[in-house]
């Protein structure tokens, strides 16, 4: 089967309790179609579970890319 769901924000046990509601097996796919950070408390474990599955792909949200240009945004210059 495939699944798709989105806005996951952060919300690992939300997250979990989904995946077991369908019997999320080896057998089928999850698209995760962005937000998967911002909000809730876990992201990480989120990725890492992400990470550990070959049947899911995601794609980034516009949290995603929030976050990524903050973290990759060169400082402003100092002004004296």
């Amino acid at each position: 089967m495939t699944y798709a769901i989105s806005d996951i924000h952060g919300c690992y046990e939300e997250y979990i309790k989904l995946l077991e509601k369908i019997n999320f097996s080896e057998n089928d796919t999850l698209y995760i179609l962005g937000d998967i950070c911002d909000r809730g408390e876990k992201p990480m474990e989120i990725y890492n579970d992400i990470m550990a599955r070959d049947n899911v792909i995601s794609l980034f949200g516009n949290h995603e890319h929030l976050q990524g240009a903050c973290l990759y945004q060169s400082p402003p210059p100092h002004k004296k």
